[in-house]
């Protein structure tokens, strides 16, 4: 059976008056919550516009040359010359160039909308919703990944905020508070929660109510976060935990481990890499805005090294999954052996199941860049890629503890 590994849910802006626990195949992404007074983080000045290039279309030239590829897509499609496969072959290849135009130009429209946003006193219903939908865009983990970048999402909502500060009304269709609770889940994603509070503050000026599981989980991340950074405080004082640079195929990616908390699992991962387990290992799971999984090395979610480890996911002492955190991908308890997972947010419905062992310290930009691969095994190439996954090109223990580092194993797998 595949190592199960759950899926972060994001809810639309649009369900704030629903507001129902996300669906999922295994979790939410439930928003964490600061519980102090932390300031209107979310009014801040709105960022400064880029300049113009003198050849730069404007947001109308852009979606008129977009919407006339569109026409021309639907109009070759109707026209097909079936029956001549020369002719259509060329036919498609019309239609393939025209897509990939528009592919470009939707990049384009989204860097003229969010200009003409910034230089207009009053934007245009059409500029503030494409406005709005790059937030959507940004924190959205059910699309391909690429866009995901909650960092941006942020600073865009905080953009239309304080436009919608300034102005009033944006859109009859955008609301206040569906700004604010798109920047409340990409505050979220990084663990800005001065910002989230802020966010939940302007929604809560409205009137809107929320769900208290909102809240609730709010604040229990900010919690664990606080506690987290306590622990990082003085992990930083000591400076002698064990790290691993992980070299691959999208640049390098250096891990501290948590050896004071799972130190089983630790021992397990060292030996493993000393012993190059994970040299020219794929990552066979990339979903961006969740998880990306390695150490298969069927690429299937079923390999191990040959045995199982105890998972170390109970006491008051267990760390808790943030962005950049290391964990052990099994199909239950004690399950575990070599495949592991790097965190892309909070998954707080991972915590007490999966353990929780190391955090990425340098590199969670390489995580960004990595090929998607979805649960079903498919791959879907980052712009620009070859047509391979990426793949850890070697894995490198660079400190330790002055002792030996071996796997506590429970089953060992029998020899044919």
């Amino acid at each position: 059976m595949m190592l199960t590994l759950y899926r972060n849910a994001v809810l639309t802006a649009t369900m704030i008056a629903l507001l129902s626990s996300p669906r999922l195949v295994a979790q939410e992404n439930a928003a964490p919550t600061p519980a102090a007074n932390l300031g209107l983080a979310a009014t801040q000045e709105p960022l400064p516009a880029s300049q113009p290039q003198a050849d730069a279309l404007t947001f109308e030239e852009v979606l008129e040359q977009y919407n006339e590829n569109e026409v021309t897509i639907t109009r070759l499609f109707s026209s097909s010359p079936i029956g001549f496969p020369k002719r259509q072959i060329e036919h498609m290849a019309k239609i393939d160039r025209l897509k990939e135009k528009n592919r470009q130009l939707k990049t384009q429209l989204d860097a003229a909308a969010l200009l003409s946003f910034q230089q207009s006193a009053n934007p245009s219903p059409r500029v503030c919703q494409t406005v709005f939908n790059i937030i959507s865009k940004k924190i959205d983990i059910s699309r391909s990944g690429y866009d995901f970048d909650p960092e941006h999402a942020l600073e865009v909502a905080k953009l239309m905020l304080a436009k919608m500060d300034q102005v009033g009304e944006l859109s009859a269709k955008i609301r206040l508070e569906d700004i604010a609770y798109q920047g409340f889940i990409a505050a979220n994603a990084t663990e800005n929660y001065p910002d989230a509070e802020a966010m939940l503050k302007r929604i809560e000026e409205q009137k809107v109510s929320l769900q208290p599981a909102i809240r609730n989980d709010f604040e229990d991340s900010v919690t664990k976060w606080n506690r987290e950074q306590e622990k990082r405080n003085l992990e930083n004082l000591s400076n002698d935990l064990p790290r691993v640079t992980l070299e691959t195929s999208e640049g390098e990616i250096i891990v501290e481990l948590f050896e004071n908390e799972a130190p089983k699992t630790v021992g397990n991962f060292i030996h493993l890499v000393e012993n190059k387990f994970y040299d020219q290992m794929n990552f066979f799971l990339v979903l961006p805005g969740r998880i990306a999984q390695t150490g298969c090395q069927d690429n299937r979610g079923t390999g191990d090294p040959g045995y199982k480890i105890p998972c170390e996911t109970e006491g008051d002492n267990v760390r808790h999954h943030f962005s950049g955190t290391l964990s052990m991908a099994n199909s239950g308890t004690d399950t575990g052996g070599s495949q592991f997972f790097i965190s892309y947010q909070r998954n707080k419905n991972f915590d007490g199941k999966k353990t929780v062992f190391g955090r990425v310290i340098s590199g969670m930009d390489t995580v960004r860049r990595l090929n998607r691969v979805s649960s079903t095994g498919s791959l879907t190439l980052n712009p620009g890629k070859q047509g391979n996954y990426s793949k850890i090109l070697t894995a490198t223990v660079t400190r330790k503890r002055n002792h030996d580092y071996q796997p506590t194993k429970i089953t060992e797998k029998k020899s044919e």
